[in-house]
């Protein structure tokens, strides 16, 4: 099903007919030229994959499946400065489907806020892209460590950490460029590195992702 569509599609999926909103039915007539009767496949986002075919701006369910989640692994970034930078970070988490992700405030940190400002967007086009069922979440604005709960258990990158070895589920720290302060690293969490070389932000939040995703 390699050149088959696959289309984010939140619920509630009322009946035998899926609507369609007006940049996906754009997107699937005018820029891939499929007619009417095509096969298509869809998410829910939230473990559900179907196949179906296209109607007129729905889609006609016609077989689902459920997929397990995986074990939540949350991604707490002190984002890039860069807005293509942030974007290729949230396209790789949700590639990975990693299960959120947060913006952290941190002392050297300088990003931009209207980086991030399209980031949920990015992370339902790397659902599609990758054919996952998972949607990645964004969360809308900014949490300072302080901030967090202590829902999960939670490690914080950094090169003069221990190797990772952890499990999911997981809340993985990621610094800015500049480094963590002396205040933030005395918060306590346990220090991992991800490697021997001092990574880039993004590299390092994705490098995180993927070792768990291996893992769990």
């Amino acid at each position: 099903m390699a050149n088959v569509p696959h289309l984010y599609v939140p619920r509630p999926w009322p009946d035998d007919e899926i609507p369609l909103v007006g940049q996906q039915i754009h997107h699937l007539i005018r820029v891939l030229r499929l007619s009417k009767g095509e096969v298509v496949s869809y998410t829910d986002g939230n473990g559900t994959r179907g196949v179906g075919s296209l109607g007129e701006g729905t889609i006609h369910r016609q077989g689902e499946s459920t997929t397990d989640p995986l074990p939540e692994v949350e991604l707490a970034v002190a984002p890039p400065h860069e807005r293509d930078r942030v974007r290729w970070l949230v396209e790789k988490a949700g590639e990975l489907e990693v299960t959120s992700v947060r913006w952290l405030k941190t002392h050297y940190g300088n990003a931009r806020p209207n980086a991030m400002e399209r980031a949920q967007e990015w992370a339902v086009s790397a659902l599609e892209q990758s054919r996952g069922a998972w949607l990645t979440k964004v969360e809308p604005g900014w949490v300072t460590l302080s901030e967090l709960d202590d829902r999960l258990p939670t490690v914080m990158a950094d090169p003069v950490g221990v190797s990772l070895r952890e499990r999911p589920p997981l809340r993985v720290l990621i610094g800015p460029e500049g480094g963590w302060d002396e205040m933030e690293v005395a918060t306590g969490w346990p220090l991992v590195n991800l490697g021997r070389n001092v990574l880039r932000t993004e590299t390092a939040a994705v490098v995180a992702a993927a070792v768990f995703r291996t893992i769990s």
